[in-house]
């Protein structure tokens, strides 16, 4: 039991990088409180890496934020420059790495690939997650000890400034608190895999390489120069970028400017020097992503190299994953079950991109694998009436129709209203939140062609949809959660109240590559 003085909250965070903020937002968007801690007084000013990938772009729209995101981004061709400087663009090989160009895009998604920094990135999600009633942040608080009990976890937090010490209870932590988790150590999970593959030093500078490269835009250019292998990367619009390299003389400040100049091509280039930062990339995951409810997300639970610019999206993907399915539990529109299948869906894909990034030619890849990775099994997407199907998906259920039928969306819409007036029940899933007692997810009901209808749908799918097919009388029907299908149902063409639901097949609920033994357990954990 929690001590009489302890603080309470549902959902502890542990770090605002990518991961948990993505975390804390879902939960937010969930209306489910947390409370985000991070032992850092500000975020990082370092641009550890530059891109937000197709899937992260579609996420960052659902919150709200994709066109802050691209006022800050770089209009780039997706490809991978190779060149011998900078100043010879023209004469340079594109290279695929994996990102969809415009084109591409369109044919996907109802966004694109934004060429932006990580430090842009995490002050937008953290305003954004700020400005929910449902949050807490508090930098510069350290967590200096984590003990589970029967009805959750508790936390000992030190603030940084002051050395004040109070005691969290939570029924879930996140420990989303980067590479070296003091979180992951302390629960003694170990680190697999093979570390220090990649070594280097970037450092962040300013001059005028937007000129140099001119129409040659692109999100990395790797330098083959004999005297400065490198990549030179750009953070965005502006003329601040990074310069990559392996060279240990680069520490020195003179050597430095000698050799971005070099890989620029431009004798007298202009140079402001910022921070510099070693770094020693492995590829390595956790033995294991939760214990005693605590889950690792993010570099906590993974390690890879740059190679691919992925770290920051499976960041980003494991938060959101995370999120939306620890809201659905703490809500009770979900048994504690599904948070099993976090690690199970999130590790295939974790598993690749490390091999990848291990693989020393890791950096070129087809597009149409890696897009495959990164959305994963996600809703198709399809523009009707200026909005994409990803636009209909709102927290909790949303179902979508086969086909039209006069009449079909209001009778949905009816049984939907006709479900959340009917007297409170207790669910078979636990306690309910205090707007809707009794009563499962809420379920956003559309078609192609029309309006979404807002509803609810009462927990246990069975006896829903037996009804619900027999009111819109049409056959398949899919239901999405997070974003992917979780259920596919198929019924006889039937006015009875008691129609015949003949076929039900289940999808993995988050994205990647589940291996198809897994992916009727997954679903089924609804």
């Amino acid at each position: 039991m929690p001590s009489p003085d302890s603080q309470e909250t549902p959902v502890l965070v542990v770090g605002a990088g990518p991961a948990g903020l993505a975390a804390a937002i879902e939960l937010a968007r969930h209306d489910v409180p947390s409370l985000l801690v991070e032992r850092r007084p500000e975020l990082s000013s370092h641009p550890r890496a530059t891109v937000l990938s197709l899937r992260s772009m579609e996420l960052v729209r659902a919150w709200g934020l994709e066109a802050d995101m691209r006022a800050r981004s770089a209009d780039v061709d997706w490809h991978m420059l190779e060149a011998e400087t900078l100043a010879d663009a023209a004469a340079g090989s594109p290279l695929t790495v994996g990102y969809p160009n415009p084109e591409q895009s369109r044919m996907l998604s109802p966004t694109a690939p934004a060429c932006i920094a990580q430090d842009d990135v995490e002050p937008l999600l953290l305003e954004h997650l700020r400005a929910s009633p449902h949050a807490r942040v508090e930098l510069g608080t350290q967590l200096t000890g984590l003990f589970a009990d029967p009805d959750g976890v508790r936390a000992d937090l030190r603030d940084a400034g002051t050395g004040a010490v109070r005691t969290v209870h939570a029924r879930y932590v996140v420990a989303a608190d980067g590479a070296r988790s003091a979180v992951r150590s302390a629960l003694g999970i170990r680190m697999i895999g093979p570390d220090r593959l990649m070594e280097g030093m970037t450092t962040l500078f300013h001059a005028p390489l937007w000129d140099v490269a001119g129409e040659h835009r692109h999100p990395i250019y790797s330098i083959t120069h004999p005297e400065v292998p490198s990549v030179l990367i750009p953070t965005g619009p502006s003329d601040r970028w990074l310069f990559g390299g392996f060279d240990d003389a680069a520490r020195d400040e003179a050597r430095t400017i000698e050799l971005i100049r070099l890989a620029a091509g431009v004798p007298d280039l202009p140079v402001r020097l910022g921070r510099s930062r070693w770094f020693s990339a492995g590829a390595q995951l956790a033995e294991r992503w939760s214990l005693a409810g605590v889950f690792l997300a993010g570099d906590a639970a993974h390690r890879v190299t740059p190679r691919g610019g992925t770290g920051l999206n499976l960041a980003l993907h494991d938060g959101y994953d995370l999120g939306w399915k620890l809201a659905w539990v703490m809500r009770g529109w979900a048994p504690p079950a599904l948070l099993d299948s976090y690690e199970t869906e999130r590790r295939p894909v974790v598993e690749y991109t490390a091999a990848r990034s291990a693989d020393p030619g890791g950096s070129i890849r087809p597009v149409e694998t890696e897009v495959s990775v990164d959305i994963g099994a996600r809703i198709a997407h399809a523009w009707e009436g200026g909005r994409s199907t990803l636009d209909l998906l709102e927290p909790g259920l949303t179902l979508f129709t086969a086909r039209e039928e006069s009449g079909s969306l209001s009778a949905t819409a009816g049984l939907a209203g006709h479900a959340a007036r009917r007297p409170a029940a207790r669910s078979r899933h636990g306690p309910c939140d205090r707007g809707g007692r009794g009563l499962g997810p809420p379920c956003q009901i559309g078609r192609h062609a029309g309006r979404t209808v807002a509803g609810r749908l009462q927990p246990g799918p069975r006896a829903v949809c037996r009804g619900m097919i027999a009111r819109l009388l049409i056959g398949p029907l899919a239901f999405y959660a997070g974003g992917y299908r979780i259920w596919l149902l198929r019924a006889a063409r039937t006015a009875h109240a008691e129609a015949t639901v003949y076929d039900r097949t289940t999808m993995p609920l988050s994205s990647g590559v589940v291996p198809a033994s897994r992916k009727r357990a997954v679903g089924a954990s609804l």
